[in-house]
């Protein structure tokens, strides 16, 4: 660009934009000149000239095609200007009209431009924010006067970008010279820096933009030094330019705090414009689809040239809440990108460009909710011969299918893939996206390139430069214009044709965070995001990159996890049946699609009758309420007004004085004031209105002293629910709500805890334990209420049928499945489910559920695994498992039932109704419940010491209960250690099926952390071999044809449960089915030495079926 300006003078509003441009000049310059700061020669007017002390350098000028990708990167430049305090519609005008003319030729720039790293620095958008508003920006006299001045400007001097960076590489060697002469002859060199008050260098970020060298390029010291951007030099001695003027304002402030914050904020920029450099590298493999014509004739390449490519797909969506709603009819898609290719060959839509990204949100047809544009894809998304792969099909899958899509064509979900290849990563690392790509292991040594490395010789100005493509692709496509397009291989460049390919995905939040402007128009400390709807509109070339990477990165990772899971054996039972991405393909990516299906079917729920039971849970907390109240006014007359949901209230009332169990040096106070609603009249003096809040004191009740050997994190009495039970003891609730109170059948349930004993006894000790009982049903109440009661009334988890829609995932270290929104699996147990809430889940009329659960499935896993002849025999016999346990551990057990003392089980005959001699369970209930305990306790590995704390026994009693348990079970005791053997040696176990839970070696782990790898390697293959079961049932369920015809369809899984719901007519052939296909769960057949026994009923609500 021609400038006729010289050095020191200040430009005037009409040249806004060539000042702009010419700073982005002098800035590059300063980042790798070798010897000294440029500075305009004035000796020839209207060109400029740059002066080196050490090396002379002529005026060079770019080739046009050089002009057209360094001007088009003006265009990023804009995005990066503060959107709410320009005027954006005038700013877009002038960067549209400033395009035109570098496209028609009448503008040039020296080369130098595009050698400068940081071309969007937030420096640059901020001064050009100035200009704009220094100058007149509402008419066009600014750029009417840039084409006068510029349109005669002679640019046809060619230069190569190889001779250009041998140039700068001669520099970059003189500067070296030049520098260690410098520190020669001082001694010591000046800091790059500016000190603070304090004489502490402030550490500004260092750019990379070096080209030639790994090391970051400085700008050497010197007397005649001008302000340098990078390194953040200040010369006071020198105010000419207005350049030094605005940066001085940048100097570190004295307050550490600032200067922290302010030094953590420009970390933070350099390391966010570096990623935004980076991900603009990938536009020019991007087609934009924003027409229909355009749509149609990708669809048709889709589903012919490429239909036997694998299509990695993902969605950008708005409009929904993932933590709090349903994706099923929730959320609105505002664009889609796919990613082709087969093995290593990658899809070309034209112009090398192997990925498509549609515009749902502002394309053709995708105004006032039309999605014209998504429904040109549903030929592609619907047909099932082409394979689609997903990273979390299940969020991607309910947004299209809200449209009416039928998906098809499943193929793979990465995130599944990576959790079958490694269990383990939910606590390193996670299975996003962002942190798969990013890791070198799961990524075979290639992770994506998150920034630009300093010691890469390729710039960010290289990736980011833009060009204007006036080409035809192959498809015929119309022209884009003004549509920038990036660079594409440069010769000495690092980055290769994949590479672009290649970066790694980032989090939406450290590419487009900003700081929240605070009232005074200063940066505050919080960072914000726009909403994406913003981002695609106002940030939309980044935007297409950001979203678009979304596929390629998945496509990168099924590649890699494909290529890891068929490396690794697939053995079932000893045997080997392939590898484990046949596996996948097999069990897990048809269950991955099921689980989806049942997702989006729901269940119906009953809100009538979670209304009415809500209000009688709300009536029976108030009522216990005030029984704690009444009791507790006795001892402290103000605790009829304190809020007994109020843990320090509850704590201050009932401890008041104790000491702290970590420093006895620290206790309670006696009485404590605290500010509660006031719930009765109380016009203080001279007031006319009801005060809204009252003070009250609370003081230790009683005369003696409450215990508690629960404590807080703290040290602090605890008053969490366990720690009150045991205060209370067992009270039926009937008692506390004064329903049949006095009963002897109650009272002989009763059994007092130990504020009985601190209250003397007596009738004030049983009122003491009562009363204490209500806050615990105080606190059930209220945890059922807030967790169960209330949210499934709430319309973010239902659909626009009045079914609730949960979400199953398979990401638990075991292949077990969890749920979330609503946690369907977390139900309240039958026994404690006293407002019956499964009594709200039903069958829609006409039809009826069917509840399949399986008997004691993990223990009959552990009898397969290990072989227990006991155990087998056990199961073989049927009957109570947990009273043979009980009968085989204790001798007197057994000795009472081999003389008929009591009975070991009893099935009722017709016209019987008692057993003829006491059962076992109810004459040695204590022992049974150990027995039970410890069947499933070692199960899952707990030791001695754990049974120890569960039971409150010393730990040789627990060890004796072991060995008795063990002493008819010495199978099960060679296995766990064979099973920890192989944990530690090998580093994995596998479940039934073949899978395989990874563990960390084992050598530089605490003793806490071991023996959790000892308990998991007994666990998980019980426990997932039980998921695997339970998977093989589902499919096979969802496989049977008969099932199909009857309308018969799985809606939900709970452990080693499955519900289904169909047409009544049929339930009771449809529950024949589902216990066949249970009880042989592997393709029609059981491959367990044990029999999988199933208990199936058939009712209108879950409750009923239980």
């Amino acid at each position: 660009m021609a400038l006729s300006v010289r050095s020191g003078t200040r430009l005037s509003a009409p040249c806004s934009l060539s000042r702009l441009l010419f700073s982005q000049v002098r800035r590059s310059l300063c980042t790798w000149s070798p010897c000294a700061y440029p500075f305009l020669d004035s000796r020839r007017q209207g060109v400029p000239t740059f002066r080196q002390p050490e090396v002379a350098c002529s005026s060079q000028w770019m080739t046009q095609d050089e002009i057209d990708k360094a001007l088009a990167a003006l265009n990023s430049t804009f995005h990066r200007l503060p959107r709410d305090e320009i005027k954006k519609s005038r700013l877009y005008k002038i960067r549209d009209s400033t395009l035109e003319r570098v496209c028609a030729g009448r503008i040039s720039l020296p080369y130098n431009i595009m050698l400068r790293k940081e071309f969007f620095c937030n420096a640059a958008a901020a001064e050009f924010e100035e200009c704009l508003y220094g100058s007149d920006y509402e008419s066009d006299e600014p750029m009417r006067r840039l084409h006068e001045d510029y349109k005669e400007t002679d640019y046809n001097h060619e230069i190569s970008l190889l001779e250009i960076r041998k140039d700068i590489e001669e520099r970059q060697r003189l500067k070296a010279d030049y520098v260690k002469r410098k520190e020669e002859q001082k001694g010591v060199p000046k800091p790059l820096i500016n000190p603070d008050s304090s004489g502490n260098n402030f550490d500004s970020v260092q750019s990379s933009s070096n080209i030639a060298t790994s090391e970051p390029s400085k700008c050497p010291p010197d007397e005649h030094n001008e302000m340098c951007l990078e390194t953040k030099i200040y010369n006071p001695k020198d105010k000419s330019d207005v350049l030094q003027v605005e940066e001085a304002s940048k100097i570190p402030p004295e307050n550490p705090e600032e200067k922290a914050l302010l030094h953590r904020k420009l970390q933070e920029q350099r390391r966010q414009e570096q990623l935004r450099a980076n991900l603009l590298c990938v536009y020019d493999k991007i087609l934009v689809v924003n027409s229909i014509e355009t749509a149609k004739q990708v669809v048709w390449k889709l589903r012919t040239d490429y239909r036997n490519f694998v299509h990695a797909c993902d969605t950008e969506v708005t409009k929904v809440d993932l933590k709090k709603e349903t994706r099923v009819d929730h959320g609105e898609i505002i664009s889609f990108s796919i990613h082709s290719f087969d093995g290593e060959r990658k899809a070309d839509f034209g112009d090398g460009k192997c990925c498509i990204w549609v515009d749902v949100l502002d394309g053709e047809g995708c105004t006032s909710g039309a999605k014209n544009l998504l429904m040109e894809f549903a030929p592609f998304f619907e047909d099932k011969s082409i394979k689609k792969v997903w990273h979390n099909y299940s969020f991607d899958g309910h947004i299209i299918q809200n449209y009416g899509i039928k998906l098809a064509g499943f193929h793979a979900d990465t995130m599944h893939m990576a959790r079958l290849w490694d269990s383990n990563r939910r606590v390193d690392g996670g299975y996003s996206l962002e942190a798969l790509t990013s890791n070198k292991e799961v990524m075979d040594g290639k992770p994506g390139r998150a920034v630009a490395s300093s010691s890469s010789k390729t710039t960010g100005m290289d990736c980011a430069m833009s060009s204007y493509s006036g080409k035809s692709n192959e498809l015929g496509f119309p022209k884009l214009h003004n549509t920038p397009q990036p660079i594409g291989k440069q010769t000495t460049s690092s980055f290769t044709e994949d590479d672009y390919l290649n970066i790694a995905k980032a989090s939406m939040k450290s590419i487009f965070s900003r700081y929240k402007l605070r009232k005074d128009g200063k940066e505050g400390r919080i960072t914000t995001v726009d909403a994406v709807e913003i981002l695609q509109r106002e940030d939309r070339d980044l935007w297409i990159c950001y979203s678009a990477l979304d596929s390629i990165s998945t496509g990168r990772l099924f590649k890699s996890l494909k290529k890891k899971l068929e490396a690794r054996d697939w053995v079932c039972c000893g045997k080997e049946y392939g590898n484990m991405f046949e596996f996948y393909q097999k069990l897990w990516r048809p269950f991955g699609e099921l689980l989806v299906q049942m997702e989006r079917e729901g269940m119906y729920v009953n809100r009538s009758h979670l209304k009415e039971i809500e209000k009688i849970a709300i009536a029976e907390q108030r009522i216990a309420g005030d029984k704690f109240r009444r009791w507790a006014s006795k001892y402290c007359a103000d605790a009829k007004y304190m809020n007994v949901g109020s843990d320090p209230q509850v704590q201050q009332l009932l401890f008041g004085g104790a000491l702290n169990s970590q420093d006895h040096n620290e206790c309670l106070p006696e009485e404590r004031n605290f500010k509660v609603l006031n719930s009765e009249p109380d016009i203080k003096e001279g007031k006319k209105k009801l005060t809204k809040h009252r003070t009250i004191t609370l003081r230790k009740i009683g005369e003696g002293t409450l215990s508690t050997e629960i404590h807080t994190s703290k040290g602090w009495p605890s008053v969490s629910a366990d720690a009150l039970k045991v205060l209370a003891g067992k009270i039926p609730s009937e008692i506390i709500y004064g329903e049949n109170g006095d009963s002897e059948e109650l009272l002989d349930k009763v059994g007092y805890g130990t504020a009985f004993d601190a209250f003397g006894g007596g009738e004030e000790g049983k009122e003491a334990c009562i009363a204490i009982a209500a806050l615990c049903e105080i606190c059930s109440i209220d945890s059922l209420l807030s967790n169960f009661i209330r949210p499934l009334q709430e319309n973010q988890i239902s659909c626009k049928k009045g079914r609730i829609h949960c979400s199953l995932n398979i990401n638990t270290e075991t292949g077990r499945l969890s749920s979330r929104t609503p946690n369907l699996q977390n139900q309240p147990a039958l026994e404690k489910d006293r407002y019956k809430i499964r009594q709200a889940f039903v069958a829609e009329p006409g039809n009826s559920l069917i509840v399949a659960d399986y008997g004691q499935l993990e223990l009959r896993i552990l009898a397969h695994l290990t072989g227990c002849k006991s155990m087998l025999k056990a199961f073989k016999d049927g009957g109570d498992f947990h009273s043979r346990t009980a009968m085989n551990m204790y001798d007197y057990i057994s000795k009472a039932v081999k003389e008929n003392k009591v009975l070991l089980e009893w099935k009722p005959h017709p016209g019987e109704d008692k057993p003829p001699l006491p059962l076992l369970k109810d004459v040695y209930g204590a022992e049974r419940r150990k027995a039970k305990m410890l069947n499933f306790s070692l199960a899952y590995g707990k030791t001695a010491m754990g049974l120890a704390q569960d039971w409150k026994v010393s730990i040789e009693e627990a060890k004796d209960t072991l060995k008795r348990w063990y002493k008819g079970r010495s199978e099960v005791k060679m296995w766990q250690k064979e099973q920890k053997m192989l944990a530690r040696e090998e580093g994995f176990v596998r479940t039934l099926l073949g899978r395989e839970r990874h563990f960390p070696k084992i050598d530089n782990l605490t003793g806490s952390q071991r023996g959790h790898i000892d308990r998991a390697a007994i666990n998980t293959p019980v426990q997932g071999s039980a998921a695997d079961v339970a998977m093989c049932a589902m499919l096979e369920i969802n496989a049977n044809s008969r099932l199909k015809e009857l309308g018969w369809r799985l809606l939900l899984q709970v452990h080693d449960e499955v519900i289904l719901e169909g047409p009544t007519e049929s339930a009771e052939e449809a529950r024949s089915i589902v216990v066949e296909c249970m009880s042989k769960p592997f393709n029609g057949v059981n491959i367990l030495d044990v029999d999988l026994v199933v208990d199936a009923k058939c009712a209108k609500s879950w409750y009923e079926a239980k």
